[in-house]
């Protein structure tokens, strides 16, 4: 009988887990419905919105939903989400998946400038042309995989031309 009480259970939680009406998280870009799609260097990568807290990473032929955190202070000016990435364990051979997620307001254009040039060495970025970001990158020596998504905000609006956009290699719908 307590089985039967446990798997009531495990069956409310995932019930709750998929309530629409749960708080949004403060500066995440992905709204309910929401599936963003990027190529670059690396190769293909798809970001869609589960839950409130949780996203579904592909990349490569391979795919990982990803409980995420909420920040509760800004750092490094973001708030949003993130995932350190599982340790390794007895897995080592597991690819890691290290993901952030935030809004991001930049007083000027040269702060997004600085902002996008200061990773390029280990992340590949693509971005449209109102400040939708994907990083998509690889750090072998660690088995990992970085994926990044921003929406850059330029005085607490979308900017409206950023040099350097790929808006072709970048798209957001709504399913």
């Amino acid at each position: 009988m307590r089985w039967l009480f446990t798997l009531f259970g495990l069956i409310s939680v995932a019930a709750c887990d998929h309530n629409p009406n749960v708080t949004p998280v403060r500066d995440a870009v992905l709204k309910s419905g929401e599936t963003v799609e990027a190529t670059n260097s690396n190769g293909k990568v798809k970001i869609s919105y589960v839950t409130a807290q949780k996203r579904r990473y592909e990349w490569n032929g391979r795919s990982r939903v990803i409980t995420m955190i909420p920040r509760e202070e800004p750092f490094d000016g973001k708030l949003g989400l993130y995932e350190p990435a599982d340790s390794w364990g007895f897995v080592f051979w597991k690819e890691r998946l290290v993901v952030q997620e935030s809004v991001i307001n930049f007083a000027n254009l040269n702060e997004v400038d600085a902002f996008l040039r200061q990773t390029k060495d280990y992340m590949d970025w693509v971005y449209s042309s109102d400040g939708l970001v994907v990083g998509f990158g690889r750090t072998p020596a660690r088995n990992q995989v970085n994926i990044d998504l921003w929406q850059l905000l330029l005085r607490g609006e979308k900017p409206k031309q950023l040099s350097g956009s790929k808006s072709d290699a970048i798209r957001i719908s709504n399913q």
